[in-house]
């Protein structure tokens, strides 16, 4: 099935039943709610068939009467779209041109199969019409007959003949009058049966009307009778006999006659059983041609018509758009002269600004080499800075030892002091038992002399040791006070040596992250430098681009110039396209006219 009949029969079921539930059934089948079906899409049958029972079933509509809606909404539809296939005269003429409407439209989409339709009239009134199609959409078909029978406003009676899978037979009985029926019995007779030259005819009726009455007066009556009489035969039945064989030329005429006043819609047969009958069934036939071709020729008008219109408002729009197009190349134009001229001074102001931009990269290349030797400088003095730090600390490290090793003396020289101390008192004591040793060898007498000389020498030996005693004792306090003075000299001195090394030591730390900013804003500076020197040969090379865009531009303004005269003349042509675009439309629309007066 063809996407065109499928969006077709979903929009009549939108404005019958409602998008929402069009919608449901259309998701249902997989399809997107909105999806738009093209024109050459080929929608499978079961899917096509089956979402319109389906939306049927969500209305409580059984399938003939969803069908048969929708095809009489359909006609509605249709005789919007095309409604050149909808001017006919009767319902009758309509139902005639029906197939040759099915093979019009669907030629349009390759591939598409159009039932088979067949109307052929039966007697004045009715008329035996037929339907075959291999998807039997019999209740579609009757809706539609009935939505053409609404349409041209006649009543109809419909009988089912024949019905099969795929092929429906109806008996249509009409309320006007659909084709003219004439039996002439003359020229029938004549026939007898097997007679359908006129000549033949002639001749029979010549024999049984002239030759046989004459033959029999001359046998039976005298010549004074029979003379008359075989003449008056001669001329009276030839006569009668023309007249009748002929008259349906006269009918004839009068079908001419109707078509003369462009009236098509109803056919004139006539039965005769001679050349009559076929000049009239080939009338008939040219004129069932004809009728055709008009579907064909009011469909063209009226998609003429409709390119027409179309066309003359895209020729108008492109005639607005060539004009602002015009407008616009004009301006074009004006800016294209002073873009070459502002061109030209910012090509001579951008090179100026590039040499004056090369001094500077040049000086900064020579600023670049000396920032890179002060920061070697840097580098090599902070370097010594902390060789200098380092030694400090190691001279630090040695005052340290050494004024340990001053502190264990002074607690040396307490322990000296101490023995000497524990000496003069046993000095002391010496002196005193050597005056008591004295005093008892004084007492005891000439026995006690050598112990008395003993005494003596022990107490000179006492004062001595006491004397002696005093006098380290002197030289030691006077060394304790010359200790305690040069350590007290030496941690005064070490305690300056430690803040000043602390406050080496903080500068050196507070100088190596300085130096490495340093070093990192010198890093930051030779690249910026590079980038510059980058940037300046970019510059140079739009500075170059820059005087060619100004040359382009001389070009530019002399094409836009050229550009604008041409627009001028495409405005000029489309104006006169869009004249010669009114005249098509007024040619069609009289052609369209001039066919409405063709009753079909």
């Amino acid at each position: 099935m063809k996407g065109t009949i499928v969006s077709a029969w979903m929009n009549t079921c939108k404005e019958l039943y409602g998008k929402e539930i069009v919608s449901e059934v259309m998701t249902s089948y997989g399809l997107k709610a909105n999806k738009i079906f093209t024109p050459t899409e080929e929608v499978a049958d079961r899917i096509a068939l089956g979402m319109v029972e389906a939306i049927g079933k969500r209305v409580d509509k059984s399938p003939d009467v969803m069908w048969r809606t929708m095809a009489h909404q359909n006609v509605k539809t249709y005789s919007k779209i095309y409604p050149a296939f909808f001017k006919y005269d009767n319902l009758y003429s309509f139902l005639q041109a029906m197939y040759d409407i099915h093979v019009i439209v669907t030629q349009k989409f390759r591939g598409a199969k159009p039932p088979i339709l067949h109307i052929e009239a039966v007697d004045t009134y009715n008329a035996h019409m037929t339907y075959k199609s291999p998807r039997g959409m019999f209740s579609y078909f009757l809706g539609m007959l009935e939505g053409a029978s609404f349409h041209f406003k006649e009543n109809v009676t419909v009988e089912t003949l024949e019905r099969t899978d795929d092929f429906l037979k109806i008996a249509i009985r009409f309320q006007q009058p659909i084709t003219l029926q004439k039996n002439f019995h003359f020229n029938k007779l004549l026939t007898f049966g097997i007679v359908k030259k006129l000549e033949a005819k002639l001749a029979l009726a010549t024999l049984f009307l002239v030759g046989i009455p004459a033959a029999l007066l001359a046998s039976y009556s005298p010549n004074n009778i029979a003379v008359p009489g075989i003449l008056a035969l001669s001329l009276i039945m030839p006569f009668f006999t023309g007249k009748q064989l002929f008259k349906p030329i006269i009918y004839i005429n009068r079908y001419l006659d109707k078509l003369k006043e462009k009236d098509f819609s109803i056919a004139h047969q006539i039965s005769t059983d001679d050349i009559f009958e076929e000049l009239n069934d080939k009338l008939v036939a040219l004129i069932a041609g004809i009728k055709t071709d008009f579907v064909g020729y009011k469909s063209t008008t009226d998609e003429l018509n409709v390119f027409a219109d179309s066309f003359s408002d895209i020729s108008n729009n492109i005639r607005e758009t060539s004009r602002d197009i015009a407008t616009i190349v004009d301006q074009v134009a004006e800016g294209a002269v002073s873009q070459t001229f502002e061109t030209h001074q910012v090509s001579s102001q951008l090179h100026d600004s590039i040499a004056s931009l090369n001094g500077v990269v040049e000086k900064e290349n020579q600023g670049k080499v000396a920032l890179e030797k002060s920061v070697e400088v840097i580098r090599g003095g902070f370097e010594e800075m902390k060789l200098t730090s380092h030694n400090l600390n190691n001279i630090l490290e040695q005052f340290t030892t050494f004024k340990r090793k001053g502190e264990a003396l002074q607690r040396n020289v307490q322990e000296v002091r101490k023995i000497v101390e524990v000496v003069e008192g046993i000095a002391s004591q010496t002196n005193l038992l050597a005056l008591n040793a004295a005093i008892e060898a004084e007492r005891v007498g000439e026995q006690g002399k050598g112990f008395a000389v003993v005494a003596t020498e022990i107490r000179k030996l006492s004062q001595g040791s006491r004397t002696a005693v005093l006098s380290i004792n002197s030289q030691l306090e006077h060394f304790i006070a010359n200790i305690e003075i040069f350590m007290n000299g030496l941690a005064s001195q070490f305690s300056v040596i430690e803040t000043e090394n602390n406050k080496l030591n903080a500068i050196t730390m507070e100088n190596a992250d300085s130096i490495e900013s340093v070093v990192a804003v010198s890093n930051l500076i030779v690249e910026l430098i590079d980038n510059l020197i980058t940037e300046t040969k970019h510059f140079n090379a739009i500075s170059e681009t820059i005087t060619s865009l100004a040359a382009i531009a001389e070009e530019n303004s002399a094409s836009t110039e050229e550009v604008s005269a041409s627009v001028l003349t495409y405005t000029e042509e489309i104006a006169s396209m869009s004249t010669h675009i009114h005249e098509f439309k007024r040619v069609s629309t009289a052609f369209s006219e001039d066919l409405e007066k063709y009753k079909i």
